[in-house]
């Protein structure tokens, strides 16, 4: 009992030390250590805003990658939020966990079709819930 005990304690030490703190800014921006497309975050003329928000609370403590037709985008963790420019046109974006726990959680993607308009602002609310992920337009 003693063997297994020691056993458990050193595996949970071990998973202790691998965990590293989420990188975070006081403005709740997205760090730019985890933006992969920083030319996105670039304000232009004839380009269209859309906002990323992830509520913050328990079930948003981990990492999502956010993704733009299937091209991660950047990281987000709860309580951050990023703006994007595009061009008018229709895109796919979708999350999923950054380090999924599980083979389930491998599998557990939330997806978003959004048709972009000229001069349009669009805002993204992403969210982590009992359920599973989801991604929706903010109305």
């Amino acid at each position: 009992m003693i063997k297994t005990f020691a056993a458990g304690l050193t595996i949970a030490l071990s998973l202790a030390a691998c965990t590293t703190p989420i990188q975070r800014t006081a403005s709740g921006d997205i760090p730019p250590a985890r933006v992969y497309i920083k030319s996105m975050t670039e304000q232009a003329a004839g380009l269209s805003q859309i906002t990323f928000s992830r509520a913050g609370g328990l079930l948003n403590n981990e990492l999502l990658e956010l993704a733009i037709n299937d091209v991660v985008l950047a990281q987000i963790a709860g309580g951050e939020h990023l703006s994007i420019w595009l061009k008018p046109g229709s895109y796919d974006f979708s999350v999923k966990r950054a380090q999924p726990l599980s083979s389930n959680a491998a599998a557990a993607v939330s997806r978003l079709t959004l048709p972009v308009s000229q001069g349009g602002s669009y805002q993204v609310q992403i969210s982590t819930e009992l359920r599973g992920l989801t991604m929706q337009l903010a109305r």
